[in-house]
C-alpha cells in the first residue's frame, strides 16, 4: 500500500475517533484501533528548550492524559531542522524570504521530536503537531490550527 493511502487511512481513522468518540483515534500495534486519550506515554523535554518549557508542555496534554518525565525526548534549535529527511515529513513554514523551513521533525514516532520554537508564532501549536506524528501523519497540505485534531495534523505553521 503506498505511503499516500496509509495517511490517507490514518487520518480518516483520526476524524472518525474524534467524531464518534471524542478523542483521536491511533492504531494499536496489533492493528486495533486504540484511543490516544487512554494510552499511556511520556515524554521529557531537555535542556535546550529552557524558556520553551510551558508550550510545549501544552501541545503535549492536546493529545490526552500525558507523564512528564522519560519517554520521548523534546529537543529545541534555534534554526531550520535540516536532518528531517522529506519535507513533508515534518512541519514548515517560510522564513522572511519566502523559503520554505522545516521548524518541527518527530523522528521515529516518539523516538526524538525536534522543535525550533522560535520561528513560529504558536510554539505549543508546533509542539502539539509534532506530539501528533507519535500516531498520526499529516492531514493536509495547509494551516495547522487548533480547530479539531485533523487540524492540528495539518503541515504547515501559517
Amino acid at each position: 500500500m503506498s505511503r499516500f493511502v496509509v495517511k490517507l487511512l490514518t487520518v480518516a481513522a483520526a476524524v472518525v475517533g474524534f467524531v464518534l468518540f471524542g478523542m483521536p483515534v491511533a492504531q494499536a500495534a496489533d492493528g486495533q484501533a486504540a484511543d490516544v486519550g487512554t494510552q499511556a506515554w511520556s515524554y521529557h523535554i531537555e535542556s535546550s528548550c529552557a524558556g520553551w518549557e510551558g508550550p510545549i508542555r501544552q501541545g503535549a496534554n492536546y493529545w490526552g492524559d500525558v507523564t512528564e518525565g522519560g519517554g520521548t525526548p523534546v529537543r529545541c534549535q534555534n534554526s531550520a531542522i535540516t536532518d528531517c529527511g522529506f519535507l513533508a515529513d515534518g512541519i514548515e513554514t517560510t522564513d522572511v524570504h519566502g523559503n520554505l523551513i522545516v521548524v518541527g521533525c518527530n523522528y521515529g514516532a516518539g523516538q526524538l521530536i525536534k522543535l525550533f520554537p522560535g520561528a513560529v508564532n504558536d510554539p505549543a501549536l508546533l509542539a502539539a503537531h509534532e506530539f501528533g506524528h507519535n500516531w498520526y501523519g499529516h492531514s493536509y497540505d495547509g494551516c495547522a490550527s487548533w480547530a479539531s485534531p485533523t487540524d492540528v495534523m495539518a503541515t504547515t505553521m501559517c
